[in-house]
């Protein structure tokens, strides 16, 4: 298949995973679970870990949706919106169907079906995803303070046939990003699946928008397929980490694929360009014309710039150059 066209049908079906699983109300449910703890650090820190763990299922853009009944509880959301946010970035790093990103990475080296298989991908992003998260707590530790958060009496009741559901379309993708089904397997089973069960309310939950940053990639994609772009590792992964700051990560996730640059080295220019502040990713970007709260981009800033050395660092220590 078509790289363009199988990367659109995953995020398609991932789409259908995220709107199961809000409509699941299972995220409302563990965050209620955590801020019925009135101390505002170990509350963050929780919820960190929480978003972190979870952004790998491609569960960001829900978290995004919870983000704002959760912050009302803190003092200080500008702050605590960022810690959020750059979990759920860094956190889907780890997985090939973690985030829009690394879908196209992964299925663009496979010539239309994922090149990099699951328990690869996983040993190449881990040292960057622990530190990430190292990274997240400590600054969740001294962003925060003692202070109560507002309590507020809530019992969420999470609904299990929309989380069954998603866990089924869970299993075809992780069998596809595994290696184990064809790209055609894969549209067909999944697609007849979520036709034959996909309700008309959970069709209403579908993050739609998302599709619009992910139609760019036919646009990109044949405007370079028959251009000659070249770049050692540096050059890339320094492209990458840099330039989304500018052109966003998922703008160059389109682009950097043909220049020949090793799928490490892209990985981790693109998962570090990611927290490159307002256009470092479409999420980034999504929070932000939200503008519900002011986020304090100087904060995510210094996480990048942190993370930018780590990355560097591994891929240096790692010995994955030449």
């Amino acid at each position: 298949m078509n790289p363009p066209f199988a990367y659109f049908f995953s995020i398609l079906i991932l789409l259908f995973v995220t709107a199961s699983i809000k409509r699941s109300r299972i995220i409302d449910y563990f965050g209620d679970k955590i801020l019925s703890n009135n101390n505002e650090r170990f509350a963050t820190i929780l919820l960190v870990i929480l978003s972190y763990i979870l952004s790998p299922l491609f569960l960001s853009f829900v978290l995004f949706s919870s983000f704002d009944k959760w912050l009302l509880r803190f003092r200080n959301k500008s702050r605590i919106s960022v810690l959020l946010l750059t979990s759920t970035l860094l956190g889907g790093i780890i997985l090939p169907f973690g985030n829009m990103r690394n879908v196209y990475i992964t299925i663009f080296y496979g010539g239309g079906s994922p090149g990099i298989l699951l328990s690869d991908f996983v040993r190449v992003m881990f040292p960057l995803w622990i530190a990430g998260l190292i990274i997240l707590l400590i600054y969740s530790y001294f962003s925060t303070v003692k202070d109560e958060i507002k309590q507020k009496k809530t019992k969420t009741k999470w609904r299990w046939k929309e989380l069954v559901f998603s866990l089924i379309l869970l299993i075809f993708i992780i069998a596809y990003f595994n290696g184990k089904m064809s790209s055609l397997g894969f549209l067909f089973i999944t697609g007849a699946f979520s036709f034959a069960f996909i309700s008309m309310e959970t069709l209403k939950q579908v993050d739609w928008w998302v599709l619009i940053p992910a139609g760019f990639v036919f646009v990109f994609y044949y405007l370079l397929n028959n251009i000659d772009i070249t770049l050692n590792v540096w050059t890339g992964f320094f492209t990458g980490s840099i330039c989304s700051l500018f052109l966003s990560s998922n703008i160059l996730s389109y682009i950097l694929p043909f220049s020949g640059m090793e799928s490490r080295f892209l990985l981790y220019a693109i998962s570090v360009g990611g927290l490159g502040g307002i256009l470092g990713t479409a999420e980034s970007i999504f929070m932000w014309r939200k503008g519900r709260v002011e986020l304090d981009w100087k904060l995510m800033l210094r996480i990048y710039g942190i993370c930018l050395l780590v990355a560097l660092l591994i891929l240096v220590l790692g010995g994955f150059y030449g």
